[in-house]
């Protein structure tokens, strides 16, 4: 009698731990209810690799469009209701990717013989749930909250992004982005970006010709100076020319 309690009991335990086991291993992407864009005949695998690229594409987690608590497991999730904005998005923008491919790149495949780069979701959003460039941040910040948390949100942005594809941190992107400031009122603001890049990028002659126009445009004669005659020594060639907008500099200030 005391053997069959003990049975039982082994029973009891086990029978909740293999349930428990088989519901983790319980293929989530497999019998996928209410697609209404994808393929319904969407394998397993090709469903978990189109979901795991929309959350690396957008910098996104699951329970971000389907209902479902964080850090639960998959089992627990609702993936056919409809009930957040975020997934009815999503169909829109998965529908309008679907187009540029097949009624847009598809075409370019017929005008060159060369097979096109198809367009995926990563290729604008880059990490991030609003694909926005840095210059459109830039320009947010600036006209929200002034020139020093401008500066403080490029320092953030730089500090977690610089070495992924969210943002472009290279020589000539905030050289560019000052330049479009010419002939505006943020003349501080095109010297002070400019300082920062030069300090990024010490032996950019880029990056010196834009902090000497920055200067010079700023009314800062001496300090343009002294920027142009490093980007001489940074790019010999284009002495003459740094040459004459010195010598212009120098006249006005006479």
């Amino acid at each position: 009698m005391k053997s069959t309690r003990v049975f039982l009991l082994i029973i009891a335990v086990i029978v909740p731990a293999l349930s428990n086991a088989q519901q983790a291993r319980r293929d989530v992407f497999a019998d996928p209810q209410n697609l209404q864009v994808l393929a319904r005949d969407i394998s397993s695998a090709d469903l978990s690799s189109t979901m795991k690229g929309f959350a690396m594409g957008l910098g996104l987690r699951c329970e971000n469009c389907h209902v479902g608590e964080p850090n639960t497991p998959l089992t627990t999730f609702d993936f056919a209701s409809d009930e957040k904005a975020m997934k009815r998005k999503a169909r829109v923008m998965l529908g309008m990717v679907q187009d540029i491919n097949n009624s847009y790149v598809s075409k370019l495949n017929e005008i060159e013989d060369k097979q096109r780069v198809a367009v995926r979701c990563v290729t604008c959003h880059r990490g991030q749930q609003q694909p926005k460039l840095i210059e459109d941040i830039l320009d947010e910040t600036l006209a929200e909250n002034g020139l020093p948390a401008t500066l403080d949100k490029y320092a953030e942005l730089r500090k977690e992004y610089y070495g992924s594809h969210s943002y472009d941190f290279s020589e000539f992107t905030l050289p560019m982005y000052v330049q479009g400031l010419a002939g505006t009122d943020q003349g501080d603001t095109a010297v002070a970006l400019s300082l920062i890049n030069a300090e990024n990028f010490p032996d950019s002659y880029y990056s010196h010709f834009m902090l000497a126009e920055s200067y010079a445009a700023s009314g800062q004669a001496d300090k343009a100076i002294v920027s142009y005659t490093r980007a001489i020594e940074l790019n010999p060639r284009a002495q003459s020319f740094l040459e004459q907008k010195m010598a212009a500099l120098k006249e006005a200030s006479d």
